[in-house]
């Protein structure tokens, strides 16, 4: 299940799931103003206003290996890397720490 699966569920249902607490809820459906779906994928409305496509775990890797990798990734650091894979048009919540896992 995706990271974004609550927010999705409730973009396209408008269901909270029942196991959530008040303050949780409340939570959801502020973050959900951020976010926007358009089937199949699901776009973050970023803070500088840019709108990124919300990656799953399943991808995650191979969009940072390629942003860092190969012939195009320049095997910059982490922020650098971090950087181009925001600038590709792709949202992930622990972009600078997992690219900064990866360049180590």
């Amino acid at each position: 299940m995706p990271w974004f699966a609550d927010v999705a569920d409730y973009l396209v249902s408008g269901i909270v799931p029942n196991e959530f607490f008040l303050n949780q809820k409340k939570k959801l459906k502020r973050d959900c103003l951020d976010y926007y779906w358009d089937e199949p994928y699901i776009f973050k409305i970023c803070t500088d206003g840019v709108i990124r496509r919300c990656v799953p775990e399943e991808e995650q890797l191979g969009i940072l290996k390629a942003c860092h990798s190969l012939p195009y990734g320049g095997h910059q650091g982490g922020v650098r890397t971090a950087t181009k894979v925001l600038s590709c048009g792709f949202y992930l919540p622990t972009l600078y720490k997992d690219a900064s896992e990866l360049v180590q």
